[in-house]
């Protein structure tokens, strides 16, 4: 499903939303019982792309510092205009990342009001993101996982020791007590089926977990 024909189907669920009241009605509805002006409601804040999981993808490309506009215009092949505007407003003011001045896209209406973004950029965005594996498969307790970020995890879970959980990941050492005990774990469901893993666990996990893959190498 495309950006614009999601619009068009949240329109069309809204309209026929409206027309439930009436079939109950004893009488007409009359001038008086319509709601004024502005009765469309404001577009959600978490606008759904192709799918919610993959406008977090969207947001994940964009606001990722390594993001920069030869990169938007050559692997996401976006106009160069819409590229360099999206960078800016993700840097600030002072055109840098990594400052006190960062504005990074919290939802996809907000990358849709920058100048230059419209449907084209955004379904280009949306292919660039799932090609490069950004959009999460799998969510537990909250927390978002691509397909790399659950294998990682896993590993993680079934190989680290309980120092490096604890100490090195920072997980609470209830936590890294019961993912040791546990093992060995076939799913990421497992994981965080186990006692204290919960969203503040998994979350440290899924970002130390990379590094921890990659230093076995």
């Amino acid at each position: 499903m495309t950006y614009s024909v999601t619009r068009l189907l949240l329109k069309a669920t809204l309209s026929f939303a409206l027309l439930l009241p009436i079939t109950g009605c004893d009488a007409p509805l009359g001038p008086s019982s319509v709601e004024p002006a502005n009765f469309w409601p404001e577009e959600p804040e978490s606008l759904v792309l192709l799918g919610h999981d993959v406008s977090r993808g969207v947001l994940a490309l964009v606001n990722d510092q390594l993001t920069d506009v030869p990169f938007l215009t050559g692997e996401c092949m976006i106009g160069s205009g819409a590229a360099e505007r999206i960078v800016a407003h993700r840097q600030g003011p002072d055109s840098l990342d990594g400052t006190a001045d960062d504005d990074p896209f919290d939802t996809i209406t907000e990358l849709d009001e920058v100048g230059l973004v419209g449907e084209q950029t955004l379904n280009l965005l949306a292919e660039a993101a799932e090609r490069l594996g950004l959009v999460p498969v799998l969510e537990l307790e909250g927390v978002p996982f691509t397909e790399d970020e659950v294998q990682d995890t896993l590993l993680f879970a079934n190989g680290a020791s309980l120092d490096v959980l604890d100490v090195e990941a920072g997980l609470d050492i209830r936590a890294a007590r019961s993912l040791t005990y546990g093992r060995p774990y076939q799913s990421l469901v497992e994981v965080a089926e186990r006692p204290f893993v919960g969203p503040s666990a998994l979350t440290a996990m899924k970002w130390f977990a990379p590094s921890w893959v990659d230093s076995l190498e």
